[in-house]
Protein backbone atom coordinates (compact mmCIF):
# COMPACT_ATOMS: atom_id res chain seq x y z
CA UNK A 1 0.00 0.00 0.00
CA UNK A 2 1.62 3.18 -1.03
CA UNK A 3 1.62 5.80 1.93
CA UNK A 4 -0.01 9.39 1.10
CA UNK A 5 2.08 12.53 2.86
CA UNK A 6 0.49 14.11 5.25
CA UNK A 7 1.22 17.37 2.85
CA UNK A 8 3.22 18.74 0.07
CA UNK A 9 5.37 21.83 -0.68
CA UNK A 10 6.58 23.11 -3.41
CA UNK A 11 8.59 26.17 -5.16
CA UNK A 12 8.07 26.63 -8.33
CA UNK A 13 11.11 27.72 -10.75
CA UNK A 14 11.43 27.97 -14.21
CA UNK A 15 12.78 24.32 -14.16
CA UNK A 16 9.82 22.64 -12.55
CA UNK A 17 7.48 23.09 -14.94
CA UNK A 18 6.39 20.26 -17.83
CA UNK A 19 5.10 20.50 -21.25
CA UNK A 20 1.08 20.02 -20.75
CA UNK A 21 0.40 18.19 -23.52
CA UNK A 22 -3.73 17.84 -25.35
CA UNK A 23 -3.60 14.94 -27.31
CA UNK A 24 -0.93 15.55 -29.86
CA UNK A 25 -0.48 19.63 -28.94
CA UNK A 26 1.44 21.43 -26.34
CA UNK A 27 -0.68 23.66 -24.42
CA UNK A 28 1.31 25.53 -21.61
CA UNK A 29 3.64 24.11 -19.03
CA UNK A 30 2.20 22.66 -15.77
CA UNK A 31 3.58 22.65 -12.20
CA UNK A 32 2.05 19.85 -10.71
CA UNK A 33 1.57 20.03 -6.67
CA UNK A 34 -0.31 16.93 -6.41
CA UNK A 35 -2.23 14.74 -8.56
CA UNK A 36 -3.65 12.08 -5.82
CA UNK A 37 -5.57 13.05 -2.47
CA UNK A 38 -5.30 11.62 0.95
CA UNK A 39 -7.55 8.50 -0.48
CA UNK A 40 -4.99 7.99 -3.49
CA UNK A 41 -7.51 9.42 -6.01
CA UNK A 42 -7.12 11.09 -8.83
CA UNK A 43 -7.13 15.19 -7.73
CA UNK A 44 -4.86 17.52 -9.29
CA UNK A 45 -3.33 20.21 -8.50
CA UNK A 46 -0.38 23.44 -9.20
CA UNK A 47 0.62 25.70 -11.29
CA UNK A 48 -0.17 26.22 -15.50
CA UNK A 49 1.31 28.65 -17.45
CA UNK A 50 0.78 29.93 -21.48
CA UNK A 51 1.42 32.03 -23.76
CA UNK A 52 -1.20 33.54 -26.03
CA UNK A 53 -2.88 30.30 -28.26
CA UNK A 54 -6.57 29.39 -28.45
CA UNK A 55 -7.20 25.73 -28.08
CA UNK A 56 -10.43 23.22 -27.16
CA UNK A 57 -10.42 21.94 -23.92
CA UNK A 58 -12.63 19.37 -22.05
CA UNK A 59 -12.51 19.64 -18.66
CA UNK A 60 -11.99 15.78 -17.42
CA UNK A 61 -13.12 17.08 -13.85
CA UNK A 62 -14.48 19.23 -11.12
CA UNK A 63 -12.09 22.55 -12.47
CA UNK A 64 -11.73 25.47 -9.70
CA UNK A 65 -8.64 27.68 -10.48
CA UNK A 66 -7.64 31.53 -9.57
CA UNK A 67 -5.89 33.72 -12.03
CA UNK A 68 -2.70 35.08 -10.81
CA UNK A 69 -1.46 36.77 -13.91
CA UNK A 70 -3.17 37.38 -17.59
CA UNK A 71 -6.39 37.25 -19.22
CA UNK A 72 -8.71 34.30 -20.82
CA UNK A 73 -11.81 33.76 -22.97
CA UNK A 74 -13.55 30.25 -22.16
CA UNK A 75 -16.08 29.64 -24.56
CA UNK A 76 -18.61 27.36 -23.56
CA UNK A 77 -20.53 24.36 -25.80
CA UNK A 78 -23.49 26.04 -24.46
CA UNK A 79 -23.26 29.45 -26.28
CA UNK A 80 -21.68 31.40 -23.25
CA UNK A 81 -18.35 33.10 -22.76
CA UNK A 82 -16.65 33.92 -19.27
CA UNK A 83 -13.83 36.30 -19.20
CA UNK A 84 -11.32 35.72 -16.25
CA UNK A 85 -8.20 38.45 -15.75
CA UNK A 86 -5.62 38.17 -12.60
CA UNK A 87 -7.52 37.92 -9.25
CA UNK A 88 -10.58 36.09 -10.49
CA UNK A 89 -11.88 32.60 -8.72
CA UNK A 90 -13.70 30.49 -11.08
CA UNK A 91 -14.94 26.75 -11.07
CA UNK A 92 -16.52 24.53 -13.99
CA UNK A 93 -18.14 21.30 -14.05
CA UNK A 94 -16.73 18.49 -15.50
CA UNK A 95 -16.83 17.46 -19.17
CA UNK A 96 -17.80 20.50 -19.83
CA UNK A 97 -16.39 20.67 -23.48
CA UNK A 98 -14.69 24.98 -24.28
CA UNK A 99 -12.75 26.82 -26.25
CA UNK A 100 -10.01 28.87 -24.77
CA UNK A 101 -8.59 32.06 -26.09
CA UNK A 102 -5.54 33.20 -24.18
CA UNK A 103 -5.21 36.48 -24.32
CA UNK A 104 -2.10 37.55 -22.22
CA UNK A 105 0.66 35.37 -20.90
CA UNK A 106 -1.14 33.86 -18.39
CA UNK A 107 -0.79 31.74 -15.37
CA UNK A 108 -3.35 30.11 -12.65
CA UNK A 109 -3.38 27.68 -9.68
CA UNK A 110 -5.85 25.22 -10.47
CA UNK A 111 -7.79 21.93 -8.26
CA UNK A 112 -9.06 19.32 -10.52
CA UNK A 113 -11.32 16.73 -8.20
CA UNK A 114 -13.89 14.02 -9.42
CA UNK A 115 -12.03 12.93 -12.56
Amino acid sequence: MNEIAEYVKSAASSESYEPFMLENKQVGEVHWLTQTNSKGQPTYSGLWRCEPMTFEYEFPGDEIFQVLQGSLQVALSGGDTVHVREGDIVAFNKGLKSVWTILSPFKKFFVISNC
